[in-house]
């Protein structure tokens, strides 16, 4: 098989949205203020979230936003794909500004990783929809290839149920990985494991794996940008 070709949301998945008191008390590893038995002893330990280094504000047209990433996850996923083991593809409503402001926020470099276009940054058409129509649109693409390209999807939104099933209907041929994290962490290091073995060793996989950490929440509206 060819290498994964890997599409990331930004928000959720590399930004995370930690509680402001975990934040405000030290963040990942710095729980022992927390009442015993208190649920996010265990969802913002290092055991399961990534600690993040990365703390910064943009600017951008639309305002002013708050920044916390592992750089851990964005160094490595950056040199997966300079050494050319992945394809790394934004796919995030950040898409106007992800050359300009979050690769060198990331240190990653704009001519190795691309940003997939989605959605019209001026009337927002085919913002609910179009995520979803990239990944079908690649998916059955490579149905097409003698050499096809297994394909990973990281999106805290819109990798659950109904989606899978819309890909998997395709009957893919080389397996595809939808990752949902809770987005008061970001990607976890469960789901880190199975990314890292699915890039190194895909054929291993089904036609179709979803992976959804087990804390996620329901929130209403879009976090972030």
């Amino acid at each position: 098989m060819n290498r994964p070709v890997l599409y990331t949301d930004f928000d959720g998945v590399l930004n995370a949205f930690p509680d402001k008191d975990i934040q405000d008390n030290g963040g990942v590893g710095h729980t022992q203020w927390l009442d015993d038995g208190d649920p996010r002893a265990q969802l913002y330990s290092t055991e399961r979230a990534f600690v993040l280094t990365g703390d910064d504000i943009v600017r951008t047209p639309c305002g002013y936003y708050r920044i916390r990433w592992s750089r851990n996850i964005a160094q490595t996923l950056h040199r997966l794909a300079s050494e050319g083991d992945i394809e790394l593809n934004w796919l995030t409503t950040w898409q106007p500004y992800c050359s300009r402001i979050l690769d060198p926020l990331l240190g990653w470099d704009p001519h190795i990783e691309h940003t997939a276009i989605w959605y019209d940054p001026i009337s927002y058409e085919r913002r609910y929809t179009g995520k979803l129509s990239t990944v079908f649109s690649r998916v059955r693409f490579e149905t097409t290839q003698a050499n096809p390209s297994p394909v990973i999807w990281l999106d805290d939104e819109e990798c659950y149920e109904t989606a899978a099933d819309r890909i998997q209907s395709l009957h893919p041929k080389a397996p595809v990985l939808m990752i949902r994290p809770d987005a008061r962490i970001g990607i976890s290091r469960r789901q880190w494991r199975i990314i890292k073995k699915f890039i190194q060793d895909p054929e291993t996989f089904p036609e179709l794996t979803l992976d959804e950490e087990p804390t996620i929440r329901e929130y209403p509206g879009h976090l972030g940008f």
